[in-house]
């Protein structure tokens, strides 16, 4: 992750926020001076506490307001998902 100043982390959102996988994944990095933006498939909680979850294992990070897309809208989610990253780029 060195590399790297913005980072997009994807995850279904289970129980109302991400899978512990992510967490795993996600306490093995430095995120110090990191921009995350968030983006999450539901069926239908939103993106739960994954946001305030994030900010917690990602300390030092500046977490971006992310998206939530609902699974069954998946597949016609791309102009919202294209308005969501203008807003961020």
């Amino acid at each position: 992750m060195d590399g790297y100043g913005t980072i997009f982390v994807g995850y279904p959102n289970w129980w109302g926020t991400m899978p512990m996988a992510m967490f795993t994944f996600l306490e093995h990095y430095d995120w110090s001076g990191k921009r995350i933006c968030p983006f999450c498939t539901n069926e239908g909680s939103g993106l739960g506490d994954s946001e305030g979850d994030l900010k917690r294992a990602c300390w030092g990070a500046t977490v971006e307001k992310g998206i939530s897309i609902h699974g069954a809208e998946a597949a016609q989610s791309q102009s919202k998902v294209e308005a969501w990253v203008r807003k961020l780029v």
